[in-house]
């Protein structure tokens, strides 16, 4: 994410995106400023299951998540 984050704003601990069987995962990793998926804030330490299009808000930074 560094190349969206210019001003260092979102930390390598702030939240994971992972495989699993059944798709794409984020994590929060209990962060001080949250992270967002559409919108929505997620709980920390919960694994919420991403789908094609999902806003994820992480800190000041703003992308989207597409599979190809």
């Amino acid at each position: 994410m560094t190349f969206y984050d210019e001003g260092d704003y979102v930390s390598r601990r702030h939240a994971r995106i992972t495989r699993g069987r059944a798709g794409y995962f984020i994590t929060d990793l209990a962060s001080s400023n949250g992270t967002t998926v559409n919108g929505y804030p997620l709980l920390p330490n919960r694994a919420y299951q991403l789908r094609n299009g999902d806003r994820i808000k992480v800190g000041k930074v703003t992308i989207q998540f597409w599979l190809r």
